[in-house]
């Protein structure tokens, strides 16, 4: 269910309950029904709100599956955004690491991945299709010339993951990076509004996970 956003005014406990929120945040570039469908059916509680262009969309609270797909932040990262609801940039921390994706049209093997760790820098998960900098521009709506900035940013070592990413999303101009270290604050947006997933949506999805498991196990995909 999706409602106009209200939440409550003590910032102490806004601070307190930021804390354990998952870093997950999207920028969706599709018309503004289709996003809010998208919202409409995730099994992690969001707050999304108009941002120019885009519609932001924040992770704030933990997803109601249980394990594996307990961890809000991986779960938003792997869902697909079909191309009539983006262009999309996602950032997210997943275990420790920095974590951007890219969803456009012109993308025939899915999403497009970039993955940051600190102390070592970008990483090449096997499996993951990367994304190149010059198509993170691109989606971003960004000039040519950012390109080479990103590229000597994404070679830092030293940042925090989360750090990282709000550099990312500077660098090219996204709105809301500080939501990526107090997503509570989503919910103070213009426009702001709140989707709660469901008993049944949730039900939805963890039989359609049990079926799809049960499928690859028939066909030998799995073990």
């Amino acid at each position: 269910m999706t409602t106009p956003s209200t939440r409550p005014s003590d910032d102490r406990t806004s601070a307190s309950a930021s804390a354990t929120l998952p870093t997950a945040l999207l920028l969706l570039g599709g018309p503004r029904e289709r996003v809010a469908d998208w919202v409409g059916r995730s099994v992690v509680p969001l707050v999304w709100a108009p941002a120019g262009r885009w519609s932001l969309v924040v992770a704030v609270g933990g997803t109601r599956t249980g394990p594996p797909y307990d961890d809000g932040a991986l779960l938003l990262a792997g869902r697909p955004v079909p191309g009539r609801t983006g262009p999309a940039l996602g950032f997210f921390e997943v275990g420790g690491r920095a974590v951007v994706t890219l969803h456009t049209a012109g993308r025939r093997r899915g999403p497009g991945w970039v993955v940051w760790e600190p102390e070592v820098g970008l990483v090449r998960p096997p499996g993951l299709d990367l994304a190149g900098p010059g198509e993170i521009v691109r989606a971003a709506g960004c000039p040519a010339r950012s390109r080479e900035e990103l590229v000597d940013l994404l070679h830092e070592t030293r940042p925090r993951p989360v750090t990282m990413l709000q550099a990312v999303m500077a660098t090219l101009g996204l709105p809301g990076p500080r939501l990526l270290q107090d997503p509570a604050r989503a919910e103070d947006l213009p426009g702001a509004a709140r989707h709660e997933p469901s008993g049944r949506q949730v039900t939805w999805f963890e039989d359609a996970v049990a079926d799809s498991v049960r499928l690859r196990r028939e066909l030998g995909v799995l073990e």
